[in-house]
């Protein structure tokens, strides 16, 4: 009785053992499976992986996990080994966050490079100095020599003012730092890298104003129905709208408040201008900032500035070209994204002594 007891005690242990790591071996392996899925399936972004003459199965694991194209370097590794893939051709490849683990491997494995794309991000309210730095990362150009020709009036005349009829002799209006600036809209632009068709300066600007002369095309009898007489014109309001409102409604709204400004001969006091004027990203202005005169500050000066203070994206122009009728002629904007519009000064002041100090501690 005592030994048949024991035995019956033994089998249920053993029972229970078995399923535990029956239970923990399904788990992992589920885990283990997960580890080979594509880390962002929504995620297109193309990234480089240079993998060296002589690399081991561990050496290009780790490199892909730094490059977070695989979640776990050693799931990869032991994914590799078992299946007994353990050569790789060495090279450039160009991957992206939704190819699975056996995805990599069996481009690894043929030495599929595809051809490298290198992409320029030109963000919304970006300057053309910010747009020129990200220019010349991607394409290993001299960010100077990039700055300097987009500054040289002789050469933009020769390389785009031809092909772009939409650039006029505004753009060289005396006290414009960059004659381009504003017409370079914003976008996602790709390019193929090539030794037969390197990536040039003109090659990248010329993307950027096609898609100018798109919007432009796409808007006029609009811009031709403009008060404001010119593309220059409605493209560096645009710009001030861009840098002041964060969505559609409130830069048409905004856009009526400058018109008011502006038939009322008032300066339109808008802070962003001082700090492109500035050529220095401001978040709490001073006094100082305020008073410091340049040709794009409209606080020491009356009407628009010279010229566009950024890359105004497509709503930003169609605000300029719809704007919201009011009587108001102040607001405010938040950090947060709320915009208050008054009529008067008094009340103006009233909102802006309520919420500046959130500017300062953002």
């Amino acid at each position: 009785m005592f030994i048949k007891k024991h035995w019956r005690l033994f089998a249920i242990i053993t029972i229970l053992l078995i399923g535990i790591i029956a239970g923990s071996a399904w788990g992992f392996n589920r885990y283990y499976a997960s580890l080979l899925t594509p880390v962002d399936k929504g995620s297109h972004r193309t990234i480089t992986v240079t993998v060296p003459p002589g690399a081991s199965v561990r050496d290009i694991s780790h490199i892909l996990e730094k490059k977070g194209l695989v979640r776990k370097a050693w799931a990869f590794e032991f994914y590799a080994r078992w299946n007994h893939l353990n050569t790789y051709r060495s090279g450039t490849y160009v991957f992206n966050r939704t190819m699975s683990v056996g995805m990599l491997i069996n481009d690894l494995k043929k030495g599929a490079h595809h051809e490298l794309i290198l992409v320029v991000d030109v963000r919304q309210g970006m300057w053309v100095s910010e747009i020129a730095q990200q220019m010349a990362e991607v394409s290993k150009l001299d960010e100077k020599d990039i700055l300097q020709k987009l500054s040289n009036h002789a050469y933009i005349k020769a390389h785009y003012m031809k092909k772009y009829p939409f650039l006029t002799n505004e753009i060289f209006t005396r006290g414009i730092k960059y004659p381009l600036e504003g017409y370079l809209a914003p976008g996602i632009y790709r390019f193929k890298a090539d030794k037969k068709n390197p990536l040039t300066i003109d090659r990248m600007v010329d993307q950027m104003l096609d898609q100018t002369k798109e919007t432009i095309a796409n808007d006029s009898s609009e811009i031709d129905a403009s008060s404001l007489g010119s593309v220059h014109k409605i493209l560096t309001l645009a710009s001030l709208i861009e840098q002041e409102a964060p969505d559609s409604r409130n830069r048409q709204k905004i856009a009526g408040v400058f018109f008011n400004r502006l038939k009322l001969n008032m300066r339109l006091q808008t802070d962003p201008s001082v700090a492109y004027g500035l050529q220095r990203r401001i978040r709490d202005y001073t006094q100082k900032d305020l008073r410091t005169d340049t040709p794009y500050n409209t606080y020491t000066r009356s009407g628009l500035t010279v010229g566009p203070i950024g890359a105004p994206a497509q709503n930003a122009i169609q605000a300029v070209l719809n704007p919201v009728k009011s009587n108001n002629l102040f607001f405010y904007a938040r950090p947060n994204g709320k915009v208050y519009y008054s009529k008067t000064y008094t009340d103006h002041q009233k909102i802006v002594a309520k919420y500046r100090h959130e500017w300062a501690e953002k």
